[in-house]
């Protein structure tokens, strides 16, 4: 396994070391003799250190679960089907690395690595990306909401989509830029209480997302345990604030989320063993059960 992901991640700095190569057998001249011995040695670093960093990024991760009683994935693909907005709409190979998941402040909570890799053609070797994502699940999945720093580059609004929306609040305003596809969806989400909590200083920079049933910060690059605490907070705090009304709305859409392995709801004769159910509930002849069937989400993308 280590092998696969040191081949992984060194073959972006393997083709940088070959042209390294090529000018130091090649160039005639002394000073492409020297930068090609310094374009090889640069690359050979940068691969050391990150095939490094990701072996000490799992193995902090290891070290935190069985301290504090969490789960650990060394990888996973299960967030691919969850999450469709950059970066996880990125690149091939898209997986999910050094996964905790545990409770944090009575609520369900996760953090991981989301990686994915990019060609600049079809024959070039691959490169990896890495972004940290840390969560709070929420009990119903609802439209996707963007709040990112006012000064975010304008290649990741690009990617991110959506119009902007502006509330009533100047100093929300002037910090945050909210990406949304429909208006009074994130009006009715960005209620005061939830405006309020992100102008305290602890959100400071982040980017900040409500997408299907969680809601998450993101950044590029690998994150470890030192500031995790933090990042929970952050997601635990805007986790309680969606409005009630909204968790409602899209509850009775039938957008809830249920417990994995919860036992079925329905009268005593469908969930009691017998003959005719064979201790199965099928859902005959109960009314109002069962959430109807799904439509895309009311405000997402298209």
């Amino acid at each position: 396994m280590f092998a696969r992901l040191a081949s992984r991640r060194w073959a972006g700095p393997g083709l940088a070391a070959i042209s390294g190569v090529v000018l130091v057998t090649t160039g005639s001249m002394a000073w492409m003799w020297a930068l090609g011995v310094l374009l090889t040695l640069a690359a050979i670093a940068w691969g050391g250190w990150d095939v490094w960093r990701a072996a000490r990024h799992g193995d902090e991760m290891r070290e935190f679960a069985a301290t504090h009683g969490w789960e650990y994935l060394p990888r996973t693909y299960e967030y691919n089907s969850r999450f469709w907005a950059y970066p996880f709409s990125e690149g091939e190979a898209r997986r999910q690395e050094s996964v905790l998941r545990g409770t944090y402040d009575g609520q369900k909570c996760a953090t991981f690595s989301h990686v994915f890799e990019t060609r600049s053609d079809k024959d070039s070797a691959p490169v990896t990306h890495a972004f940290q994502v840390t969560l709070a699940e929420l009990p119903v999945a609802l439209p996707r909401i963007d709040i990112v720093p006012q000064n975010a580059y304008q290649q990741v609004l690009k990617a991110l989509g959506g119009k902007d929306v502006e509330v009533e609040s100047h100093a929300f305003n002037e910090r945050w830029r909210v990406r949304a596809t429909d208006a009074r969806y994130a009006h009715a989400v960005l209620d005061p209480r939830m405006v309020e909590r992100l102008t305290w200083l602890d959100v400071e920079g982040a980017s900040i997302r409500i997408e299907g049933a969680a809601v998450y910060v993101w950044g590029s690059g690998r994150r470890g345990t030192e500031d995790l605490a933090k990042r929970l907070g952050i997601v635990t705090a805007i986790a309680r604030r969606v409005p009630a009304h909204v968790i409602r709305e899209y509850r009775e859409l039938g957008y809830g989320t249920a417990e994995p392995g919860a036992p079925l709801k329905g009268p005593d004769w469908a969930t009691q063993g017998g003959v005719l159910n064979s201790r199965r509930y099928t859902g005959i002849g109960v009314e109002d059960t069962d959430p109807p069937r799904r439509q895309p989400l009311p405000g997402a993308d298209a």
